[in-house]
C-alpha cells in the first residue's frame, strides 16, 4: 500500500464500535476522553483505565459522528457521543486500520 495523504476518514457508528473493540492492535499512542457531565475522566491515569471508561460510556450512549484523522506519525480516532463525551485515541498503525477496515477519505 503506497503512502496516503493526511485526511479525514469518516467511519459509520457500528463500524466505529468494530474499531474501537480492536484498536489495541494498531499501537496505541495515547487515549484522551472528556466528557462535558463529569470529572471523573480527569481521575483516569493509565490508557487501560481510559479505554474502560470510554466503553462504558459507548455501552450506553449513542455515536454521533466518529472519524480517523490520518496524519504522516499515525493517527487520531475520534469519538463523539450524545454530544458530551469526546474520544480521542492516537494510534500508530493508522494506514493498516484504514486497509483492515476498508475506509474511505471523506
Amino acid at each position: 500500500m503506497g503512502a496516503m495523504k493526511a485526511g479525514i476518514y469518516s467511519i459509520d457508528p457500528e463500524k466505529a464500535l468494530d474499531i474501537f473493540d480492536t484498536i489495541a492492535r494498531y499501537g496505541i499512542v495515547g487515549v484522551d476522553v472528556e466528557n462535558a457531565a463529569s470529572i471523573f475522566d480527569n481521575m483516569l491515569d493509565s490508557n487501560a483505565e481510559k479505554l474502560h471508561y470510554a466503553r462504558r460510556i459507548l455501552d450506553s450512549g449513542k455515536i454521533d459522528r466518529a472519524v480517523l484523522v490520518l496524519r504522516e506519525d499515525g493517527g487520531v480516532f475520534i469519538i463523539k457521543v450524545e454530544n458530551v463525551v469526546d474520544i480521542r485515541i492516537t494510534i500508530r498503525d493508522a494506514l493498516r486500520l484504514i486497509k483492515d477496515f476498508s475506509l474511505n477519505q471523506g
